[in-house]
Parts: C-alpha cells; sequence; structure tokens
C-alpha cells in the first residue's frame, strides 16, 4: 500500500472526524501499514499508549472476523474512544482505525466517513499499490522512530517494552529482547523481553551473564560489531542449552544486532524464533536500523538524565537541591496535606572560620563531609537536600509529634558536632537546627520552610549548638517580623522614621561633647520603636542603605537647625554606618554634599564604624576612610574590644576615637577583668594619640573608675537617656558639674 496515495486520505479522515490519529492495520500485526497522526504526539504517554494500541488490535481483530465492513466504537479503560472497520483484500486482513481522546462517541457522519475510506484502501489495493517486503520494512523503521521521537527517561522503559513487542509481532518472532552490557559487572544484563516469562527461574540463567562464560554467543556480546545469525543445525550447544534453561524451548534461531556508539558496544536488539527460522538480509537491514535508533535515544535519555541531575542535585555535595527538594515536598503534601513528616532547618556555626583558616578547598570538603553525615543519620526514606552554604534542610517522614522530631534533631546534632578529618585537618562545627513538625492545618512548602527558617534564626540567637522547635511563640515573632517587613518598605517615604540623640559627656565638667544620632520609628500601630526592634529586618531586606542615607541626612539637618536656633548647639553629631554605605562608590561625595548643602564644618560630623566590621571589611573601607579624613570629617570606631583588631591593624586606620564598648563597662567597678581591659584600651589609645569615650555608663561607680583609668568621656542611661531633637537643647544649655560629685 502506498503510503503517498493513503496518508493524505487518513489526514482528511482524521480532521473530519475529530481524531489524533487514522490507521490502517493488519490483524496479526501491530504496527500501523500506514498511518496519520500518533497518540505521543497528542501527549498521551506510558501505559496509556500500551492499553490504546491493545484495544486498536483488539478491535482490528474484532471487525476483521466480521463478515462485512460495519464500524465498531470501543472505549478504552483510559476514556479513548476508537472507531474501527474491516479493510480486506485478497491476503490482506485488517482495519482502518480512528482514535479521538475526548471520550465522545464518533458521529453517524464520522461513520459514514470511515466506510468511504474503507472502501478507497481496499480500491488502492486492487490497483495493485501493495508494497513489497522492502517498503514495508521502511515503514517499519519509520514507525519505530516516530516510537522513540518523544521518549522521556520518566517513560523509555515503558516505550521500550512497547516496541520490542511490536518487532516481535512484526517479525513473527516468539521472544524479541533488549541486552544491555554492563562494564562494573563484566555481563550483558538483560534489560527487557517480549512476551515477559511467566515463570522466571531463580537465579535466571538468562537475567545477568557474565561475559567470561563459556557460551561463544553470551561472550561475544561484549564487543559484538556486525550482527549475528544463529539456527539450530549451527552447533552453538551451550546457548541452546542456558535458552533451554531459562525458557524451557529445546531449540531456537537467533538474530542479533549490536547497539554501538563510539566503537563501543552497548548492548545487542536480537529475536528468537522457536524451531528454525531464515532471516533475510533486508529484515537484517531494517533490525541493523532500529540499532541505530535505539542507540540514538540512549544518548539522547542520558543527556537528559545529565541535564536533569544537574537541575535537582547541588553540584558539590549531591544531595538534592532547593528545587528538587520544594517539588517532592510539594507531591507529598498534595497527595496527603496532614502527612506527618518534620521539616528540619540546619545551618553550621561558625563555619566561616574554616574557609578564613583552612582556605576554602578545605571548607568545601568539609561541607561534603557533613553532607554525608547527614545523609547517614537519617533513614533511607528521609530526605537532605543542601540550600546553599552551609545550609541543609531536611525532612523526616513519619514523624508524628513534635517531641521526636525534637530528639531525631538532636542526634542529628549531636552526630554533626564529632570531629570530622578533613584534608589532614581534625575539624568541629557544632550547628544549629530549627524544626518545624506538619500539624492538623494542612502546610505549604513555603510555609514550612518559613517557620523552621525562624526556629533556626531562634537557634542562633541562642548561641549555636541548639534546637529550637516551631512554636505559637515563634509564630507570634514571625507575624511581627512580617508586618515589620511589610510596613519598612514604606516607613521611610511615610515619614515614620525619626531621630533620637544621646548625648555624650566629658566626665570632668559634665560638659556635653557632641550627641550620637539613634535611629526609632514610629510604628503606626505599635508606637516608638528601638532600632533593636527592627535594624536586623532592614537589614535582611536591603534597605540598609537607604536608611543609612536617610539617617546620615536627617542628622545633618537636625545639627544645622541647632546652629540656626540655638547659641549653644552639640558640637558634633555622630552616625553610625554600616559596611555596605561605607563601601559603596559614592559615599564620600555624598558626605561632601551634605556638608555643603547644611553648611557645616566637617568636623561637626563624626562617622563611627563597628570594630568587627572594620576588621572584616578592611581592605575595602581603608579607601573611604581616607577620604573622609581628607574631609575632615571626625572617625570613631564603635563597640572598641570586642572585634579582634591589632596594633598593626589599627595604625593603619585614620580614626581619631575608639568607643570602648558597653560590655566592658557596664561591671566596671566591680570586674577586675573589665578593668585591665579598659585601661588597655585607654593606653592604646593614648598611644596612637586617640581620644577614648566610654559607652553604656549606668552607675557612678563606673564613672569614678573611667576617669581614675584616664577615660574622660563617656555616654550611657546614669548621664542621659536617648532624647528628641527639641529636648537635646535643654542638655545642651545647661552644663552639668562633674559628674563625679553626682
Amino acid at each position: 500500500m502506498d503510503p503517498e496515495t493513503i496518508q493524505p486520505l487518513l489526514e482528511a479522515l482524521a480532521r473530519a472526524t475529530d481524531s489524533i490519529s487514522a490507521d490502517v492495520i493488519a490483524v496479526d500485526g501491530g504496527m500501523p501499514l500506514v498511518s496519520w497522526g500518533s497518540a505521543a504526539s497528542a501527549g498521551v504517554k506510558g501505559k496509556d499508549i500500551t492499553v490504546m494500541r491493545d484495544a486498536i488490535r483488539a478491535i482490528t481483530a474484532e471487525v476483521a472476523g466480521h463478515a462485512d465492513a460495519v464500524p465498531v466504537e470501543h472505549t478504552t479503560p483510559a476514556g479513548y474512544t476508537i472507531l474501527a472497520t474491516k479493510v480486506a483484500y485478497r491476503d490482506f486482513v485488517g482495519s482502518i482505525c480512528l482514535v479521538r481522546l475526548d471520550g465522545a462517541s464518533y458521529r453517524a457522519k464520522d461513520r459514514e466517513l470511515l466506510s468511504v475510506s474503507a472502501q478507497l484502501c481496499a480500491a488502492v489495493m486492487e490497483a495493485g499499490e501493495i508494497t513489497d517486503q522492502h517498503g514495508r520494512l521502511d515503514a517499519l523503521v519509520t514507525y519505530v522512530a516516530a516510537e522513540l521521537m518523544g521518549v522521556t527517561a520518566r517513560d523509555l522503559a515503558e516505550t521500550l517494552f512497547r516496541v520490542i513487542s511490536e518487532l516481535g509481532r512484526y517479525f513473527g518472532a516468539d521472544t524479541c529482547f533488549l541486552r544491555h552490557n554492563d562494564p562494573e559487572l563484566q555481563a550483558s544484563v538483560l534489560v527487557d523481553e517480549w512476551p515477559r516469562r511467566l515463570d522466571v527461574p531463580d537465579p535466571d540463567p538468562l537475567g545477568i551473564v557474565p561475559w567470561d562464560t563459556d557460551d561463544p554467543i553470551f561472550s561475544m556480546v561484549r564487543d559484538q560489531r556486525e550482527p549475528f545469525i544463529t539456527r539450530p543445525s549451527d552447533g552453538q550447544l551451550s546457548y541452546q542449552e542456558r535458552v533451554r534453561a531459562g525458557s524451557g524451548v529445546p531449540e531456537v534461531s537467533l538474530a542479533t544486532v549490536p547497539l554501538i556508539h563510539d566503537d563501543t558496544t552497548l548492548g545487542v536488539l536480537g529475536l528468537i524464533h522457536f524451531g528454525d527460522r531464515i532471516w533475510t538480509r533486508a529484515e537484517v537491514r531494517a533490525l541493523r536500523a532500529i540499532a541505530s535508533l535505539l542507540v540514538q535515544l540512549d544518548a539522547r535519555v542520558a543527556a537528559e538524565e545529565s541535564l536533569h541531575h544537574q537541575a535537582y542535585h547541588d553540584e558539590l555535595t549531591g544531595l538534592w537541591n532547593r528545587r528538587a527538594f520544594v517539588e517532592d515536598l510539594n507531591a507529598v503534601l498534595e497527595a496527603d496535606p496532614r502527612a506527618p513528616l518534620a521539616v528540619l532547618f540546619a545551618d553550621m556555626d561558625r563555619l566561616k572560620t574554616v574557609n578564613d583558616v583552612l582556605g576554602h578547598t578545605v571548607g568545601d570538603s568539609f561541607i561534603q563531609a557533613v553532607a554525608q553525615r547527614l545523609r547517614d543519620s537519617v533513614r533511607p526514606n528521609d530526605v537532605v537536600a543542601r540550600l546553599a552554604g552551609d545550609e541543609f534542610v531536611i525532612v523526616l517522614h513519619e514523624i508524628g509529634s513534635t517531641s521526636a522530631a525534637e530528639r531525631a534533631a538532636r542526634r542529628i546534632l549531636d552526630r554533626v558536632a564529632e570531629p570530622l578529618e578533613v584534608g589532614g585537618h581534625a575539624i568541629s562545627r557544632s550547628a544549629s537546627i530549627g524544626v518545624v513538625v506538619n500539624g492538623d492545618m494542612p502546610s505549604t512548602v513555603d510555609e514550612l520552610l518559613g517557620n523552621a527558617d525562624v526556629a533556626l534564626l531562634e537557634a542562633k540567637e541562642r548561641g549555636g549548638d541548639s534546637v529550637v522547635v516551631f512554636n505559637d511563640d515563634l509564630r507570634s515573632k514571625l507575624l511581627v517580623r512580617a508586618d515589620l517587613e511589610l510596613r519598612l518598605r514604606s516607613a521611610i517615604s511615610n515619614n515614620e522614621m525619626r531621630l533620637y540623640f544621646q548625648p555624650e559627656f566629658d566626665l570632668r565638667d559634665g560638659r556635653m561633647t557632641g550627641v550620637e544620632a539613634l535611629v526609632r520609628w514610629q510604628h503606626p500601630e505599635r508606637g516608638l520603636l528601638a532600632a533593636d526592634a527592627f535594624i536586623s529586618v532592614v537589614e535582611e531586606i536591603n534597605l540598609s542603605a537607604e536608611l543609612g542615607r536617610w539617617v546620615l541626612e536627617e542628622a545633618c539637618r537636625q545639627l544645622a537647625s541647632w546652629k540656626r536656633t540655638s547659641p549653644v548647639p552639640p558640637p558634633l553629631v555622630r552616625v553610625n554606618i554600616s559596611a555596605g554605605e561605607l563601601i559603596s562608590a559614592d559615599f564620600v561625595g555624598f558626605v561632601a554634599t551634605l556638608l555643603s548643602r547644611y553648611g557645616l564644618a566637617p568636623a561637626e560630623l563624626g562617622i563611627e564604624i563597628t570594630e568587627s566590621t572594620v576588621m572584616r571589611e578592611i581592605d575595602d573601607v581603608q579607601a573611604t576612610l581616607n577620604g573622609l579624613r581628607g574631609l575632615g570629617v571626625t572617625l570613631a570606631i564603635d563597640d572598641f574590644g570586642t572585634g579582634y583588631s591589632s596594633l598593626a591593624q589599627l595604625k593603619q586606620l585614620p580614626v581619631d576615637i575608639l568607643k570602648i564598648d558597653r560590655s566592658f563597662v557596664s561591671a566596671l567597678a566591680e570586674s577586675s577583668g573589665d578593668r585591665a581591659i579598659v585601661a588597655a584600651i585607654v593606653r592604646l589609645a593614648e598611644a596612637f594619640n586617640l581620644t577614648t569615650v566610654a559607652e553604656g555608663v549606668e552607675d557612678p561607680a563606673a564613672v569614678t573608675t573611667l576617669l581614675d583609668l584616664g577615660c574622660y568621656r563617656a555616654q550611657g542611661f546614669f548621664m542621659s537617656k536617648p532624647l528628641p531633637a527639641q529636648v537635646v537643647l535643654e542638655q545642651a544649655r545647661n552644663p552639668g558639674v562633674p559628674l563625679r560629685m553626682m
């Protein structure tokens, strides 16, 4: 049958009847002789295609048995509608068959069109347009190519079985099989066979056959390059015996063609006929072409699996990445929104030290070792994924209570904290874990991850090396944080930010020596909030630069206002600047613009940056500090004593003031250790010609001790709490008595 003659007819028929495919198929075959359209291209996948093909064969057998060409309609279990009618001419008996996906019945007009098309097919056959064997073999190869075109890794196994079953039927074989060469096993492995044996021996002599077997045929498949044919009369007794042991068939004829890629034999495609059979050259050529298609499929699927692995796995550890974790947990929750599971968010404590001291290569090896330890600490059905850096997330399935989840998390925590040998170093690092249990109310993946993250942050705030389970208190904290994040984005533009100013005094005469600008937020519902209540959220949502510049400009504006309205304004205003602001490209220019805009002398503005930030970013901030020193702006290191700066580092910084951290001042009168530290800082400052300012002075004993140690300037609640701008001038107008005497 000439496809070029019939295909236009089938296309017109399928379109007129709203069908996805139209086939002319023989009753004893399976492969369409001529076809238009396909189930696969219409979106039918996997087992549904097999069900549809079986239904087409069944309806073909049914109509072929009818005396007359009467259309018959069936509905498959999957809901597809099939309409077929008999086509017969001389030795050919089969059907012309339509398939539609919507499950609706065909109309009377559709049946009439089908009957007319069947008559036209018979007329073409009668006109002598029946193809020879070569033409049918070409159609077979084309059919297999179409079958394999849209195959993915997910439906590969089902499609391969469908193809070898079609080959078996087409060639009238009793068995068709596909075998794979496995270099690790050094063996030929059965991938699939048609029909599948009902009684498979254990062990199966045909399942895994070593290459070093005495059987010459199986030993040949390792490096087979050409098609191989054997018949009962060829004397391959060991092969015939192996087949007899595996299937019970006394003797067979075999045709195999190798699957070759880049001079490597990947496996073989084979067909077996019980008894004797002659394989023609045309048939073997067709099998070789099909083997080539299978090799192309294998390469494409391997590439797809590689891309899929890269898309769903972390490159460093091989664990699932965030995408894989989210999709898997989504699927679990969609199947059962109340699934008994716990999500653990784990983060290593102080890992940066490992990278800084031992290098990132050792740090990466340590992360790999931690990943393996986490994997070993949970059950096979639990999930471990790496989200980023040293952050891991774990899903413990079949966890029904908070206490069970907490016990499991503590066990994991203890396991992770055990020393690891990495790159010749014994490394021990604790971790923090936040836990959330899927409760009575269904949760989304985002909710579970978010809640676990909140619990993790709480564990970090407790100093690390701890497990925190998400609860109602943390839920309230989360709601507060969400409210802060939502409102903060518009707080600056809505004029909700305020500046308070904490005075700094000379302890010898009570004179105000300056003020430090402290940001407050006039929250619409919660009232005036100190920076501690919202500054971490500002940093997380990347508002630090915007807020920092607002604070700096507002402080300059306020000082200019004080200078216009009072004969004794504060001598200077200090503003704490984050590292991110300090290293921005135009920061020095921005400060210069503010000084000019508000008519301030450079010495009237002080810039503070914490010691820990300076030490962490010393190379980056050096140029900016030099630029600010060039303007004449006063520079101070805040929280000094906590950042572990060295004398060499301190020497190269162009700063004027060291502000002693409050942790050394709060118990100064009682703690000999704190007194020793403060004394050392004061001597260090004197050596570098720097001024010291003590923070957090809370009582008169601290004032006395500071004066005795030579630190003459301080700020703290003992002298004054932070004040609104209008109250600051009262302090400035009324110099106090020496604070030692208060």
